[in-house]
């Protein structure tokens, strides 16, 4: 049993590891590699819900992606394009290109207007940000930031209280 929660640690170390970098990595203008990227992202999806029955969808170019079907309603998303989410024992996660930072504010507001209440906050340099969100029933890790040319990348991450 001990042996099966360090191998599913590591796959979602590994899952949200691969979710940061497809998030960070921006879009490809090369054929072959958005074929290549969509073979990964293929296999990479299959090899870890096969192996673990983790939910995970990873969409490099921002373009497919979705929330997991069990994501839950209590927790609202900001309105972009999903990179990558992921689904395991009750907990999610997911990384969202939501165009500007305004809209990553609005993403948070929505938050707020849902019920939860701010925990923590930390401002990460210029233009990025990351809050700390808990309702009756949730956890809510809700961070943003922007790149060169001003586009916002918003994580979520949400979890049932008292886990």
């Amino acid at each position: 049993m001990i042996t099966s929660q360090r191998t599913l640690r590591s796959t979602i170390t590994l899952v949200i590891a691969a979710g940061i970098t497809v998030s960070l990595s921006g879009c490809f203008s090369n054929p072959l590699e958005n074929l290549a990227n969509g073979l990964i992202e293929g296999t990479v999806e299959n090899v870890i819900e096969g192996s673990t029955g983790v939910d995970v969808d990873v969409s490099p170019d921002g373009t497919g992606g979705s929330l997991p079907d069990s994501w839950p309603a209590e927790v609202p998303v900001p309105d972009g394009a999903i990179v990558f989410s992921l689904a395991v024992g009750g907990s999610y996660s997911a990384t969202i290109t939501v165009g500007s930072p305004d809209n990553a504010q609005a993403g948070y507001e929505k938050l707020l207007a849902s019920g939860y209440e701010m925990t923590s906050e930390i401002s990460l340099g210029e233009g990025a940000y990351a809050y700390g969100l808990q309702s009756d029933g949730w956890v809510v890790q809700y961070s943003w930031g922007e790149d060169d040319e001003g586009t916002a990348t918003v994580n979520i991450s949400a979890g049932p209280t008292g886990e």
